[in-house]
């Protein structure tokens, strides 16, 4: 992978003094090999800046590189990609900035990076911006969100509908809004075929770092599989990963999230709740080249395709026809409209 920004190596104090001392060297720490499209005035300058370095979490980080990459492959862009610093808004809002300069198109995504974002985007209203799962309403900003309560309940009734003791468990990486919104699709979803069944809930952090503590989600994940729990939807990013060997090494059934973790281990992996963010993702880029770009914010559910459950070779054995028509009579009922999930939490927990 090319162009990555070495920057989170340096404290920002040194930052302080490599802005000082020398533009030209900060500019080689963000961006390697700054784009040029002088050899084809038709491609534009694309740079996504990762919240942090979470390429290889088999979840949102690696569906945004794969849109991007997609796109330099197919449509020709000038491609950057950084790894950004999601716990220094101040250093993040700089990489923003700096992309700013050469860039016509900037994607990120999280809801730690939107507000040096909205930030940055009202001071360059001439680059466009793109951020998944923040609802930022401006005019050069793409905020490309899911309803994530939709695809969050239709793998809840899929956990109902498999679990054989009635006790089902979801694990958040952070306790914020956005999760809760998966948290309140999935317990739904859950009690629409077991009403009966008791859920555990736990959120790994009250911070960003709940997302990159596998170690703490496993342990975690243990105590709620050894209190009975049977099923665990994780929506953590990288801490998923101590989830999975969790039901690994107890032989019981996690959910994955934001795209298609079941090959990660068939047989464990019941089934995955899948944003199409690598989709979203080139639809912008090719928004931009075509000067189609709109701004604003856009949510994707259930019956423009934007969420999902998987179903595929390494899952189907788990999941009975009658499971699958169940879970296929409710999806056509929430599009419909004769289902309304829930986007928060209504019940103390």
């Amino acid at each position: 992978m090319k162009n990555f920004s070495i920057l989170k190596k340096y404290p920002f104090w040194m930052l302080g003094v490599l802005l000082l001392c020398s533009c030209d060297l900060v500019q080689e720490l963000i961006l390697s090999e700054p784009p040029s499209s002088a050899a084809d005035p038709a491609s534009i300058s694309v740079t996504l800046i990762y919240p942090d370095d979470c390429i290889g979490d088999s979840g949102y980080c690696d569906a945004l590189h794969f849109g991007v990459k997609r796109a330099e492959a197919e449509l020709g862009i000038h491609l950057n990609e950084v790894i950004g610093m999601e716990s220094d808004p101040v250093a993040t809002e700089m990489l923003f900035r700096q992309a700013a300069q050469n860039s016509a198109l900037i994607i990120t995504a999280g809801f730690q990076m939107g507000e040096p974002l909205s930030r940055v985007a009202a001071d360059f209203p001439d680059v466009k911006f793109a951020i998944v799962d923040v609802a930022l309403d401006l005019p050069n900003v793409a905020g490309l969100n899911y309803k994530a309560n939709e695809g969050s309940f239709l793998v809840g009734a899929i956990a109902g509908l498999k679990s054989a003791t009635g006790q089902i468990g979801y694990i958040g990486g952070v306790d914020v809004p956005l999760l809760r919104e998966f948290e309140a699709g999935y317990v739904a979803g859950v009690h629409a075929v077991n009403p009966d069944a008791v859920v555990s809930i736990d959120y790994i952090s009250e911070d960003i770092g709940g997302f990159n503590q596998p170690d703490r989600a496993k342990a975690i994940a243990l105590t709620q599989y050894a209190d009975g729990v049977d099923v665990i939807y994780t929506a953590a990013g990288g801490s998923g990963l101590g989830v999975l060997q969790a039901a690994q090494e107890q032989g019981t059934y996690v959910i994955w999230v934001d795209s298609n973790g079941n090959h990660l281990a068939p047989g464990t992996v019941l089934t995955s709740m899948v944003k199409q963010i690598e989709s979203s993702v080139y639809g912008v880029i090719s928004e931009t080249i075509d000067g189609a770009f709109m701004g604003g914010i856009r949510y994707l559910g259930l019956a423009d395709g934007g969420v999902d459950y998987a179903l595929d070779e390494h899952n189907r054995a788990e999941l009975s026809a009658e499971i699958i028509a169940t879970v296929e009579s409710l999806r056509a009922e929430i599009i419909s409209g004769a289902i309304v999930v829930p986007n928060e939490v209504l019940l103390p927990r």
